[in-house]
């Protein structure tokens, strides 16, 4: 099991999704000053911008990296069922391309409402939006899911080559 590389690459994902659902994901920044957080289930604005706080926060990526983690879990232990591990890869795989898509929109979204926020002063100073060091691992975890894919495939063409030599 551990020694196909497919089985690392999925124990990657399933550690970069455990690593990713506790961490800060975005911030937004004032004159060097943190103003906002963005995790996978919280946003969190303060000081003058601490009026605007998002009663529906962004669960569904938390939701969504969850579901990631689970469906990895369950394609390392479906060693020997290659079919239903590639299947359940490429649903993680567009799982992950959904909470990228779903992070870029909650990531504006959050920075439009900022921007209106923006206290009236002399010089007016806009939030910069900060993308986090953990927001690429669901990236990245993408391109170790379609590596796992690759691997998959390989197996089940070897497995039947070698029952068609039979």
């Amino acid at each position: 099991m551990i020694q196909r590389i497919q089985t690392v690459y999925l124990a990657i994902v399933l550690i970069f999704s455990f690593i990713g659902l506790f961490s800060t994901i975005g911030e937004w920044t004032v004159a060097d000053a943190i103003v906002a957080h963005f995790g996978n289930f919280t946003f969190s604005s303060y000081g003058a911008y601490a009026q605007f706080n998002s009663t529906s926060g962004p669960w569904c990526l938390g939701i969504l990296l969850i579901m990631v983690m689970f469906l990895s879990g369950l394609s390392i232990l479906l060693f020997r069922k290659r079919m239903r591990q590639l299947r359940l890869t490429i649903v993680s795989t567009i799982l992950l391309i959904g909470y990228v898509a779903a992070y870029a929109v909650f990531a504006y979204y959050y920075h439009l409402n900022l921007e209106q926020l923006t206290p009236d002063a002399a010089v007016p100073l806009t939030p910069t939006f900060h993308i986090k060091l953990m927001a690429i691992f669901p990236v990245l975890s993408i391109i170790l899911n379609c590596l796992a894919i690759q691997g998959i495939r390989k197996d089940e063409a070897l497995v039947r080559s070698l029952d068609r030599i039979r």
